[in-house]
């Protein structure tokens, strides 16, 4: 019996230890992709620390898979995809904000996009750890309320309640740090629940 095959059959089981060695044989792969594919840090982490979630979540069926790096490559994969799109879908709204706010200078873009990034960042930051961490699995990750459901351990339609709760906190952070366009940028969300 191969290493991985034992830890695999060891994790399947519950073993922590096993899914230590596992993390640490694959958490700088799945980085490396991920940071490679979307070019944010940031989804890059969220998405090791989704496939290593997953893994666990996962771990009574890991007995079955026959190839580990390819079955952790399509998690990845996946999820990087759906962390593409959600970085596309947040610069062609910052994009269009821009556009409407007047901007054609590159260095007020530039500003502008920051200083969007960073008070959404601080508005995300302020919620309660279960708003934000819903909040971000569906926002930033692009997973469903159900997925979400099933890695919080909670029901749907609580998942639905933390994120409606999140982004009414985001907006109300936004508006009183002088943001009318935050308020846009909620509603544009709310649209895409």
């Amino acid at each position: 019996m191969n290493t991985e095959r034992f830890f695999l059959e060891r994790l399947s089981e519950g073993d922590e230890l096993a899914f230590r060695y596992i993390f640490d044989r694959y958490h700088a792969f799945i980085y490396s992709f991920a940071r490679r594919m979307t070019d944010s840090d940031m989804i890059a982490k969220d998405i090791v620390q989704d496939v290593m979630i997953r893994l666990w979540v996962n771990r009574e069926n890991l007995a079955e898979v026959t190839n580990l790096g390819a079955y952790i490559n399509r998690i990845t994969r996946n999820l990087v995809l759906n962390g593409m799109k959600r970085k596309a879908y947040e610069t062609a709204f910052l994009d269009e904000l821009q556009q409407n706010a007047g901007y054609n200078n590159s260095t007020e873009e530039t500003a502008f996009r920051r200083e969007m990034e960073k008070l959404l960042h601080e508005a995300v930051e302020q919620l309660p750890p279960q708003q934000r961490q819903a909040y971000i699995l569906s926002r930033h990750t692009g997973l469903s309320h159900e997925e979400i459901a099933k890695r919080m351990f909670i029901s749907r339609e609580t998942v639905k309640k933390h994120v409606m709760a999140a982004l009414r906190s985001i907006r109300v952070y936004l508006e009183k740090n002088g943001n009318a366009i935050g308020l846009l940028l909620l509603i544009i969300a709310d649209i895409c629940l």
